[in-house]
């Protein structure tokens, strides 16, 4: 894990707090630390960082640095070291700059993945906000003997790894992506024959690990163990049951479609309007998930289906574009062959930003 530091240099405290920390914190974390705007920029544009810790607040350089590593996929943590504290949002300094500072800062703490409290009261002042939902609270050792400095770092080390254990897609490598996608697939028709002229992506343990979480949240840990029983895989031992992340807020775990329509139909293409249906109501909320497309794909490999039938009322009901784009979506990810397909998929932009949305579903 690769962690970039970012405070000011006239604030003393901040400064050994920073130093405290690349001093005691684990040696598997490589730590930059940086005082200015313009060498965070160059560095975050440079290398890789899978952190940017911001270290206070109120400063147009911190919204700054915080959108240009959200730009380069850096995730942020942020600790105002009590520049929240209500005494001084209710200081007259502090209120005149108010309306110059307040939007950017507010938006600035929105995005964190994690926001760290030094404390009881700061913890209470920072929920009053409601700027953000993901607070932690680690007490500094500077200013406090209630913990060390080993454990405070060691705190913060869990916070770091729980955001980067969280929204695990986004920080998949390619081939951790591919591999998830074909175990799927594999899962849905049953068979590795089509794997012949395919040929599984060598993964990396922490590649499976990454898999093996976003199943689990996805709730398609099923089909991932499937997957790899159908392919003949040999997988690392892994247990993700413990493993704590954040969620974005109104996240709900996806609910299955046969669990929200039922099974009563009188045909086989009124359980797939009814499906359709389901599916463009999440579509629309944004809480279309995989393990929907999962279900959709083997519902549609699985049954008989009048296709001209079901693109009619498809068409009465307007939602054949709606239906094609999904099947546009499911050749994307899983390869599902066309002549299983019960409509003609439509790729285009849509598709992409329905595709979007499945992927974005753990985002923060």
């Amino acid at each position: 894990m690769k962690v970039l530091h970012f405070y000011q240099q006239q604030n003393e405290m901040q400064a050994r707090y920073v130093n405290l920390l690349t001093e005691t914190m684990d040696s598997s974390v490589e730590q930059v630390t940086m005082t200015t705007l313009s060498n965070v920029k160059q560095a975050l544009t440079s290398q890789h960082f899978d952190l940017l810790h911001i270290h206070g607040c109120w400063s147009i350089s911190y919204a700054q640095a915080a959108a240009k590593a959200r730009r380069e996929g850096t995730r942020i943590v942020i600790t105002p070291h009590g520049e929240l504290e209500p005494w001084i949002l209710r200081n007259r300094q502090w209120q005149e700059k108010m309306p110059k500072t307040l939007l950017y800062q507010r938006q600035t703490i929105r995005q964190a993945y994690a926001v760290i409290a030094m404390g009881t009261m700061e913890q209470q002042s920072l929920q009053e906000l409601r700027w953000n939902p993901r607070i932690e609270t680690i007490r500094n050792a500077l200013i406090t003997r209630s913990i060390t400095p080993a454990d405070m770092s060691a705190q913060l080390l869990a916070v770091y790894r729980k955001v980067m254990d969280s929204d695990v897609f986004h920080v998949m490598t390619s081939q951790a992506r591919q591999g998830l996608f074909l175990l799927l697939r594999a899962a849905v028709c049953g068979s590795p024959e089509w794997m012949r002229h395919t040929g599984f992506p060598e993964l990396t343990a922490n590649d499976w690990r990454l898999l093996h979480l976003y199943a689990r949240d996805e709730h398609v840990e099923h089909l991932l163990k499937r997957g790899v029983y159908t392919l003949g895989l040999k997988t690392p031992l892994i247990d993700v049951s413990q493993v704590a992340n954040y969620k974005p807020e109104g996240y709900r775990p996806p609910k299955s479609i046969a669990e929200t329509i039922g099974n009563q139909f009188a045909s086989e293409n009124e359980r797939l309007l009814a499906t359709f249906k389901y599916l463009h109501r999440l579509n629309t909320s944004q809480h279309l998930a995989i393990s929907h497309m999962m279900e959709l794909e083997r519902e549609v490999r699985e049954h008989d289906i009048d296709e001209e039938q079901l693109a009619e009322v498809l068409t009465d009901a307007r939602l054949l574009t709606f239906a094609s784009r999904l099947m546009g979506v499911l050749s994307h990810f899983t390869l599902f062959e066309e002549g299983l397909m019960p409509v003609p998929a439509i790729t285009d932009r849509q598709t992409e930003k329905i595709e979007n949305i499945i992927t974005n579903h753990l985002a923060i």
